[in-house]
């Protein structure tokens, strides 16, 4: 029985340590460098992660942005790329969607620490306020009229010793959609 009781809580121990790594996502602006970035925050900290395929999704206002492809730049996480998109679509007309993709690459990553996945500029290096990742299980899914079969999905895979692929990603956070303008109050001095 205590071999039992050991058993059982060793494998309870190893599934909570290994469901506490998951990486989280977001999409800001940078007025100061001219482009969008995406940056991932994980939950815990490893040496030479292996980071696998993976997709992070941009849907943008869809009279807003032209129906062309990202210009994208690679930092970590493999080399990325605007991979697929869907403009319009009548489950959601008034959004775009580009499917930003990469295979992979070895990377170090700290606890709470963001990471510069990748930035991209807009046709004509435009700034347009709303853009926003994508919502897993809230936007529309591959099935939904106009997607033309286009999987949009979030994922972050890792590849176990195993070769097993497991995905990591855990949600997108201050999703709001972006803000061209940079917002410098000052208040005012009051005098008696």
């Amino acid at each position: 029985m205590k071999l039992i009781t050991f058993l059982l809580f060793f494998v309870g121990l190893t599934l909570q340590g290994y469901s506490q790594n998951l990486i989280d996502l977001t999409l800001r602006y940078s007025a100061a460098q001219n482009r969008y970035e995406v940056y991932a925050r994980p939950t815990f900290t490893q040496a030479q992660f292996n980071w696998g395929s993976s997709q992070v999704s941009i849907v943008t206002p869809a009279t807003s942005v032209s129906n062309t492809a990202f210009t994208v730049t690679s930092y970590f996480g493999g080399s990325w790329d605007d991979a697929s998109q869907v403009y319009a679509p009548l489950s959601a007309p008034g959004s775009d969607f580009h499917g930003i993709s990469s295979q992979g690459k070895k990377v170090d990553l700290v606890a709470n620490q963001e990471l510069l996945l990748f930035s991209f500029t807009l046709p004509l290096s435009v700034c347009v306020s709303g853009l926003r990742l994508f919502v897993n299980g809230g936007d529309p899914n591959s099935g939904a009229t106009g997607m033309q079969g286009g999987d949009f999905t979030n994922v972050i895979y890792t590849t176990s010793i195993s070769q097993s692929q497991t995905n990591v990603f855990q949600m997108v956070y201050a999703n709001s959609g972006t803000s061209c303008t940079v917002c410098n109050l000052v208040a005012p001095s009051l005098s008696k």
